[in-house]
């Protein structure tokens, strides 16, 4: 009796540590699951919010500096050949204009207005207004501009959130299999189901957090995409009414770059022999009037 007693005392104390551990370690991988989503959540946060200040300044930016340009010119649309007239008359008298430099320190424009005055050229004893194409492809450029106003965090965040998601799938599965790899081996079938949940709890982490991961990961991507297009318009519309106010041209620099490759290449042709002698003074000839073509003119 006494003995019936104590084995039914054992089973129930067995019993209720069983479900007390059970009990416990399904609490702490919830906790595990819902503290390794908060730091995903977390993270897309901070730099969802670092990409929404970065993105905006950019737009500020493009937003002022067109806003100087058409200070300027009195244009925001040039689509006549009498509107660039205007507008090129207009940016002549305001170029040295103290209230228009005043307007443009004013908007901390300085320094952009300057590269955009200073690759003007003005014709002399004449109203048009020149830059060359060189400029207009290189001043402002989506490229350059985006890697300027944003922070690498930002441009890397996208792979961070995915790297964050795959850390917890391996943390999940590590924590699933090395909890149950002792009570799968066991021939006790509760201790072996037992293994079993224990197994399949680590896998709810592992596919909670790369979901996570990957959901914010995306979000981020899309986001971003979505300033950045803004950003891509604005860079456009700019450019656009920066090449219809002032008349593009080609510089000249890579003919005549060429040019004097050419020439320098001749310089080593033998002049011993009549032909070659012929050949030479035929080339420095050409050089000089395909030198006078490339030249650009005021």
């Amino acid at each position: 009796m006494e003995q019936a007693v104590m084995n039914e005392l054992h089973y129930f104390t067995d019993l209720t540590r069983a479900y007390v551990q059970e009990t416990i370690s399904m609490v702490s991988n919830e906790l595990l699951v819902f503290g390794f989503t908060a730091l995903i959540l977390i993270v897309f946060i901070r730099y969802y919010l670092q990409m929404l200040r970065d993105t905006s300044k950019g737009l500020k930016t493009l937003k002022s500096l067109r806003s100087i340009l058409e200070l300027a010119t009195g244009k925001s649309i040039i689509k006549k050949s009498s509107d660039r007239d205007a507008a090129q008359k207009k940016l002549r008298a305001m170029k040295d204009d103290t209230t228009f430099l005043s307007a443009v320190e004013k908007a901390d424009m300085l320094n952009l207005w300057s590269q955009i005055n200073q690759n003007f050229t003005y014709e002399v004893n004449g109203s048009k207004i020149f830059t060359t194409t060189d400029f207009i492809n290189s001043f402002l450029t989506f490229e350059k501009f985006l890697t300027s106003i944003t922070s690498r965090s930002v441009l890397s965040a996208p792979s961070i959130l995915t790297g964050l998601g795959i850390i917890g799938t391996f943390l999940g599965l590590s924590i699933g299999v090395g909890s149950a790899s002792s009570g799968l081996a066991s021939p006790d079938i509760s201790i072996a189901r037992n293994a079993m949940s224990q197994l399949l709890e680590g896998a709810q982490l592992a596919f909670i957090t790369s979901l996570a991961g990957l959901f914010f990961a995306l979000v981020m991507r899309l986001a971003f995409t979505s300033r950045t297009e803004k950003i891509r318009i604005a860079i456009e519309e700019f450019n656009i009414l920066l090449s219809t106010v002032a008349i593009p041209k080609d510089s000249g620099i890579s003919g005549l770059a060429s040019l004097n490759k050419i020439e320098k290449n001749t310089n080593d042709f033998p002049r011993a022999e009549a032909p070659d002698l012929d050949l030479k003074l035929s080339l420095d000839t050409l050089i000089l009037e395909l030198r006078k073509l490339s030249e650009p003119k005021q």
